[in-house]
């Protein structure tokens, strides 16, 4: 019986090579699957439709500044770093984990994908500009695994200017493109009214900001209850880049502390004010805490050593600068 899913791309097997163009196809946002290599009629329908991909010399820098970037992760040097032995099996523990997701939704049977999927396909430094597989008795080199990065940075390009096409072809406008970063900000209850003044600062400063009292309010009027505000809450948390916190830190405060601690987001601390000329951020000792959280007899230097956990990655924390 075939089975049709909804993909882009798909790669076969789960060797470096193939969870590095994974990642790739992952941090551009493409629809892929991981499918069975060991599958003979599988692949055989994949290789039935084959497509050629020009890699631009802007997508090798790209693709080698995430190779970089994930071999410091796993603290391989990349000169001596040939795609094999204990750095080979870091980066790929480390990709493995990064594709956690998509590994469990690996299909094992024939495999038919919405209009054509691009198959990517890589070999050991044999490069073929129509597909990209790996095949798991191949060995693998890193002159490989960044080849079949590329192919999937290819891919990337390609939807892009399909998408830039349609929106031409429909005389959509086009958004201007920006770097801002994406911020959770969050204050007390208590400084409600002062939610605009926040947004005007976070904005000039420039980030895109999100306000739960902009979205949503005092628990939409009611209409829905608190832990489910809370809820989602966390999870734009758990989406946005860092996390802004003003004023006197509450306990409800210190719950969005906890999570973005647990999900390794920078965490920022401010002043707060009506005048957002007046918000400036602050020191470590400056920040303060609302009565409520020193009901239960927590000290503050209780208090101050958790915060202080808001940069899980080193040993000394530092707050940072915005402009650091």
């Amino acid at each position: 019986m075939e089975n049709t899913y909804n993909y882009e791309a798909v790669i076969l097997g789960e060797n470096l090579a193939s969870l590095f163009a994974g990642y790739v196809l992952k941090k551009h946002k493409i629809r892929f699957l991981i499918a069975d290599a060991s599958e003979p009629e599988a692949i055989r329908k994949l290789l039935a439709e084959k497509k050629s991909y020009e890699v631009s010399e802007e997508s090798r820098k790209a693709v080698s500044n995430v190779y970089r970037k994930l071999l410091a992760q796993v603290g391989i040097s990349e000169k001596t770093f040939s795609g094999a032995g204990e750095g080979a099996e870091r980066l790929k523990t480390l990709l493995l984990s990064e594709l956690e997701e998509e590994i469990s939704e690996k299909k094992q049977s024939v495999v038919i994908c919405e209009e054509n999927p691009e198959l990517l396909r890589c070999g050991n430094m044999v490069l073929n500009p129509e597909v990209v597989i790996c095949p798991d008795d191949i060995a693998i080199c890193s002159e490989a695994i960044l080849a079949a990065g590329a192919w999937g940075q290819a891919i990337s390009e390609e939807k892009q200017l399909r998408l830039e096409n349609y929106r031409k072809r429909l005389r959509i406008k086009a958004g201007k493109q920006t770097t801002r970063k994406l911020v959770y900000v969050t204050h007390s209850k208590s400084w409600f009214y002062a939610r605009e003044a926040v947004m005007e600062f976070a904005v000039k400063q420039g980030a895109a900001a999100v306000n739960p009292f902009m979205n949503y309010g005092f628990y939409l009027n009611g209409a829905v209850k608190k832990d489910v505000v809370t809820e989602c809450c966390h999870q734009l948390i758990r989406t946005v880049e860092e996390l802004w916190v003003f004023g006197p830190v509450s306990e409800a405060i210190l719950t969005d502390i906890a999570v973005a601690v647990m999900e390794g987001k920078e965490i920022h601390f401010f002043s707060i004010s009506e005048n957002p000329a007046e918000i400036h951020e602050l020191r470590m000792e400056d920040i303060t805490f609302e009565r409520e959280v020193h009901a239960g007899q927590i000290h503050k230097s209780d208090l101050l050593n958790f915060v202080h956990c808001t940069a899980p990655k080193n040993n000394q924390y530092v707050q940072m600068s915005l402009f650091d």
